[in-house]
């Protein structure tokens, strides 16, 4: 069987809190153990995901308190009436950094919230396997990006010496009421 046409399934949350919360966070983060991830896939200057995973770190609790929220609203959405975070954890950008193609398994939904953004092209790209054509949404910082795992994605080179930040996340809706 081909697929003929393959539909994507995305939902933009602009987080309304983020002006209070951006500051906050980035202290957060800056504080975290330095830790860069550099591989034949991606080139990160300032990440946790490497961390071991009993580090501490207060930036989720924060952030995890801040999008409850809009997890709710995205489960009730989908007409769940569970939803859980399988791990978290940040991003820093700098000059020529990247995070070629790539998707997350084991699990339903990739997330990423724009802590910080300051160029368009910044944002996340996605591959259609079908039309072979790569897409964007229209996002800004401050934007909670929930997208299914298994699409191709990718953070494009970083072009110039702005930061970006983001917080990723993985999640899964369970318990359908339909």
């Amino acid at each position: 069987m081909i697929v003929k046409k393959l539909e994507s399934f995305y939902i933009i949350n602009k987080i309304i809190e983020h002006k209070q919360f951006k500051n906050k966070l980035l202290k957060l983060i800056n504080d975290m153990p330095k830790s860069n991830f550099e591989s034949t896939r991606e080139n990160i200057t300032h990440t946790d995901w490497n961390l071991p995973k009993d580090t501490k770190r207060d930036y989720l609790e924060l952030f995890y308190d801040i999008i409850t929220p809009y997890m709710n609203s995205i489960m009730k959405q989908m007409y769940c009436s569970k939803w859980r975070i399988n791990n978290g954890w940040f991003q820093q950008y700098t000059e020529n950094n990247e995070h070629k193609w790539h998707n997350h398994c084991g699990t339903n939904f990739s997330n990423v919230y724009y802590l910080e953004m300051p160029e368009k092209y910044m944002k996340t790209e996605f591959y259609n396997i079908i039309t072979k054509k790569i897409y964007t949404f229209n996002l800004q910082e401050g934007d909670l990006l929930t997208f299914p795992a298994y699409i191709l994605h990718r953070s494009k080179k970083i072009k110039n010496s702005h930061r970006k930040t983001i917080i990723s996340f993985n999640s899964d809706f369970l318990d359908v009421k339909l």
